[in-house]
């Protein structure tokens, strides 16, 4: 049966063969050699395992017992036995000072380490306001840059005048030449749609510049809608670049229904673009006014003030100035006429026109300036 041993150099059990008594064999831990016992030999008592019933718990070993202490007193050890007497050990230099932390190089085919994200602050108050009010000042460039487009729409009428006196009528006649599209522009068919080649001008020199400055307001009355909600001017300047866009929607829709013969929708167009203008114009005065209050900054009110004012009185002019100016002169003269292409009153009138148009033009732009101007001092302070 096998033997049971204890190594006496990792104090660890282990079991042998009993072909090994008389032996030598190693220790399957700590390698060391362990003497194995004969049967012979009463000086080493095999260990061998608890029987059942016996009292003890399972799976214990019943040990030889140790040897009994030596008789007689037992005297005490001196205090230099135990070092008492000598003078405490000095720590090495290794207890001294401490080694550097070194990491550890990775394993080859192992994966690099994952960087870490650093955190991000959290912004103040304050810079957050700021950031905002940069991306409204942004907006307010576009805006300015829309008007800009927008203003060119007043030298055409003077231009045209003065390319009648000077050199003539406006080209006429099919412009099939100039450009068409198979069953849609300039192409026979019922369907396709047929321009003369004066208005094929009057569609480039208008639309190109209210396309173009049309969506610059649009979308930098929406983009200026980031300012600060505590400001008050974020819904009116966002409202009022979307309503702008269905002004501008209802009176391409205008154009073109009113060219192929649907013109009771291009009257709804037509109504789409009057209302959605007078209320985008109004929303976007109004934000003007609210973030020049609430940047503290009273030029820029003023300046709102003064804009709104203008677009009032050009407003009016426009609607019933021709109707004051008849009931003065009374109905038997009739209402003007508009003068003769080629004459100097036609210049004096296109030149009125762009004059007014300028005005109308340089007020915005002296509004919106102003609060741009005050985000500007804002942003330094």
């Amino acid at each position: 049966m096998p033997i049971t041993l204890g190594c006496p150099s990792c104090g660890k059990r282990f079991r042998a063969r009993e072909e090994s008594s008389g032996k030598k064999v190693k220790c399957p831990f700590c390698q060391a050699a362990v003497p194995v016992p004969n049967g012979e030999d009463s000086s080493v008592v095999p260990v061998e395992p608890v029987a059942p019933g016996s009292g003890a718990p399972m799976g214990t070993l019943n040990y030889a017992s140790p040897p009994p202490p030596p008789a007689g007193p037992v005297s005490a050890a001196s205090p230099d036995a135990w070092g008492a007497g000598s003078p405490p050990p000095r720590p090495s230099p290794l207890q001294e000072e401490p080694l550097p932390f070194l990491p550890m190089p990775p394993r080859p085919g192992s994966l690099p380490p994952t960087p870490t994200k650093p955190t991000t602050r959290t912004r103040t108050a304050e810079e957050q306001n700021a950031a905002a009010w940069a991306k409204c000042r942004s907006g307010l460039g576009k805006v300015l840059l829309g008007l800009f487009w927008l203003s060119l729409l007043g030298f055409i009428p003077i231009g045209k005048a003065l390319y009648e006196r000077t050199v003539g009528p406006l080209p006429a006649g099919e412009s099939a030449e100039w450009f068409k599209i198979e069953g849609v522009l300039n192409t026979p068919g019922e369907n396709a749609i047929q321009l003369d080649k004066s208005e094929v001008i009057h569609l480039g020199a208008y639309g190109i510049p209210l396309l173009i400055g049309g969506l610059a307001i649009v979308f930098g009355r929406v983009t200026a809608g980031a300012a600060p909600r505590s400001s008050g001017a974020k819904g009116l300047f966002a409202f009022s670049g979307l309503i702008t866009l269905v002004a501008l929607a209802g009176y391409l829709t205008y154009i073109v229904c009113r060219r192929v013969g649907f013109h009771e929708v291009a009257g709804y167009g037509l109504w789409a673009t009057l209302i959605g203008g007078a209320l985008g114009e109004f929303w976007f005065l109004l934000g003007l006014g609210a973030a020049g209050a609430t940047l503290k900054r009273p030029a820029s009110v003023r300046g709102v003030g003064f804009c709104s004012l203008v677009i009032g009185l050009g407003v009016a002019l426009y609607l019933f100035g021709w109707d004051l100016i008849l009931a003065k002169v009374g109905p038997e003269v009739g209402r003007p006429r508009r003068p003769e292409a080629g004459s100097d009153w036609l210049l004096y009138e296109t030149g009125a026109i762009l004059l007014g148009w300028l005005i109308l033009i340089g007020c915005q732009w002296r509004a919106v300036g102003g609060v741009r101007a005050a985000i500007d001092d804002y942003a330094r302070e």
